[in-house]
């Protein structure tokens, strides 16, 4: 893991951009997936979460930020997605996602701030849903679905949280 942060350190441009790579190609790959019970299989595992948390982890804020900042919106345009709303949405949690957990990490370790953060990052996205009124939910119906639906993701990313191991630490230990 040293490494990593050592070629962050020499060449953050390069490790920046192939984060976000990353961060774009994962949700492609995981939309691959038939619906489940009429559910986007990126709803359910929240497959652009993934890159924030671990670039967090392993590499710093920088890297984290951009790929919550960019990809979605990179995303969208690949995919031929013209649900906007939805876009803005989903950036937006992203980043107040990464910036709670860069935030909470040094308190909770990586593996605790992962349930806050994402409740976090929900209740600012119903918030922006109540203000902005883009979605056609309700405030509650999103928050309520949004997490009932995403539960194997959280549950994912609970997981990951506390097995990718960050800078200067031993595996399984925050």
């Amino acid at each position: 893991m040293q490494y990593l942060n050592q070629y962050y350190k020499s060449s953050p441009l390069l490790t920046s951009l192939f984060t976000l790579i990353a961060a774009l190609l994962l949700p492609i790959v995981v939309h691959l997936a038939p619906p489940v019970q009429g559910a986007p299989i990126g709803a359910i595992l929240l497959p652009m979460f993934y890159v924030p948390l671990i670039a967090l982890i392993l590499l710093g804020k920088t890297p984290a930020l951009a790929a919550a900042a960019l990809s979605p919106a990179l995303n969208f345009l690949i995919s031929g997605n013209e649900q906007w709303s939805l876009m803005l949405l989903l950036t937006i949690e992203l980043i107040v996602f990464t910036l709670s957990l860069a935030y909470l990490k040094h308190k909770l370790g990586n593996g605790w701030s992962v349930l806050p953060s994402i409740l976090l990052a929900k209740v600012i996205g119903a918030t922006g849903i109540f203000w902005l009124n883009f979605l056609p939910l309700t405030p509650v119906d999103y928050f309520s679905n949004s997490l009932y639906t995403g539960l194997p993701g959280i549950i994912i990313l609970f997981i990951l949280g506390f097995t990718v191991p960050g800078i200067g630490e031993k595996s399984g230990k925050n």
